[in-house]
């Protein structure tokens, strides 16, 4: 047993890093799969990245045949793990004679959602509906993209969703909606980071039908996809192309990317399907790394174009008219201002006095240092930049210990040991000036501090108490004894 649980340990380990297929998992360890998998099986559903959200309820068209007095509805769904598959239909339009795979199933109420609970797998699901007359709306999965109906034996060209994700069922001829069309705006942002990253906003405009169409390539030549967002379901396909099932409607979707090697020129080539014929870009600088010029394409007013209304800050530029160039002119900052650092320290003595406990909270920022180092009286033991545990590394051999900070904003914790007995310590205790430093000691009963030296003031010494009536009456009650 104990080398069953071992080897599942080292299994569970070794998926973290590289994610094992079930039937690559070895036969003695397969029972043991769901039981790993407890309170975490969202880990072998799909994502774009494994960072992002992960989609584990994958519906398929939904059908849905409808007349005066009633209806059916059939979808085929797949899943990745265990979860709740939502329903067409709602109270006083309740699904009847739900089932799953051909198998009668209970509907549960999810928030006044019909909703049944399926397990991983492809799965069909059926159900019908009874009603005196036919209704107005009809609520159908928001998750669903594809959607076809038919109406009393007649398909429906052009089935109409509003907002909320209901679907019309009487409207008047009037109101119809027109023929199908697509019209795309695609807008990006270029960030001058270290790698260089492209934000890109698609946003579609839909009416007609719901269908599935295959837009032009997502992403410029070079640049690679960390993440999707979308309302719609959409996926980047392996030639690079973006699809998403559309339905009527205003929609916005984003990706994010990198670039993979070192960025000097881009000319972006063509699309090879639907895709915005005049995209505009907008440059987001970072001058504390490097000073660029973008050359090659011309400017354009941002405030005359549909980008959204945070990047209109930016610089805006016309790709399709040129070749965009980065041209360097200084690498970073070459007078930057100086550090900027706070430090808060509570320090705690051991009851024998042979040393002391001390938690610090530096922030601010650094714009000259990539690097704080402890002082060499003081025995670093954990830092935390952000909430997230740092390593500890030193410059050389005896050297104390420290952390580097790439990032210009400074907000760390460290605990640290003063070992020995101290007849004084140092105020700050790092390797680094700061601005403002605040300390608080701690004593245990029977200890008092004597005095403080060189800080603005101290509250209950055992000197600051002294005034300097207290001092003369010493004196002359010693010259006194002494005479006596």
């Amino acid at each position: 047993m104990k080398q069953c649980l071992a080897a599942l340990l080292f299994l569970s380990g070794h998926a973290a890093a590289a994610p094992l297929r079930r039937e690559e998992v070895p036969a003695p360890l397969v029972p043991w799969i769901d039981w790993v998998l407890a309170g975490h099986e969202e880990e072998v559903c799909p994502s774009l990245v494994p960072s992002e959200v992960r989609t584990c309820v994958w519906p398929g068209p939904l059908s849905l045949s409808l007349s005066e007095k009633g209806g059916r509805f059939e979808q085929q769904v797949r899943l990745y793990a265990p979860a709740w598959v939502e329903l067409p239909g709602e109270p006083g339009k309740w699904p009847q004679e739900v089932k799953i795979d051909g198998t009668p199933a209970a509907v549960v109420a999810r928030g006044e959602v019909p909703s049944v609970k399926l397990k991983p797998g492809a799965h069909s699901l059926s159900g019908s509906f009874a009603w005196d007359s036919t209704p107005e709306l009809l609520r159908v999965p928001a998750r669903t993209g594809l959607l076809s109906v038919t109406a009393g034996g007649a398909a429906v060209p052009f089935p109409v969703r509003d907002e909320a994700g209901k679907l019309w069922l009487q409207r008047s001829q009037a109101n119809a909606p027109e023929a199908a069309g697509l019209e795309i705006s695609v807008h990006r942002m270029l960030v001058d980071d270290v790698p260089l990253r492209l934000q890109t906003e698609v946003q579609l405009r839909v009416s007609g039908k719901n269908r599935e169409v295959v837009l032009g390539k997502a992403l410029p030549k070079g640049f690679a996809p960390m993440e999707l967002s979308s309302p719609l379901p959409a996926k980047i396909d392996p030639d690079g192309r973006l699809r998403v099932q559309v339905r009527a409607g205003a929609w916005t979707l984003s990706i994010g990317s990198r670039y993979e090697g070192a960025f000097t020129q881009l000319k972006l080539e063509e699309p090879a399907g639907a895709w915005d014929s005049d995209e505009v870009w907008v440059f987001e600088a970072h001058n504390e790394l490097r000073v660029v010029s973008v050359e090659g394409v011309p400017s354009v007013d941002p405030k005359q174009t549909r980008l959204p209304e945070e990047w209109k800050r930016l610089p805006a530029y016309l790709m399709r008219e040129g070749t965009m160039r980065l041209v360097e002119r200084r690498r970073g900052d070459q007078d930057p201002e100086p550090d900027r650092l706070t430090l808060d320290r509570a320090m705690w003595l051991d009851f024998d006095g042979k040393g002391l406990s001390v938690r610090d909270t530096v922030q601010g920022a650094l714009r000259r240092s990539w690097r704080l180092d402890m002082g060499p009286e003081t025995k670093l033991g954990r830092v935390a930049v952000g909430g997230q545990d740092q390593f500890l590394t030193s410059v050389g051999e005896g050297a104390p210990a420290g952390i580097e900070v790439r990032e210009g904003q400074v907000n760390l914790a460290a605990d640290s040991r003063v070992e020995g007995r101290r007849w004084s310590l140092p105020a700050v205790g790092w390797s680094h000036d700061f601005d403002r430093v605040s300390a608080r000691l701690n004593l245990p009963p029977g200890w008092r501090l004597v005095h403080v030296w060189g800080v603005d003031g101290a509250d209950s010494t055992w000197v600051k108490n002294w005034t300097l009536l207290d001092l003369f009456l010493v004196l002359v009650l010693a010259a006194a004894v002494s005479k006596l």
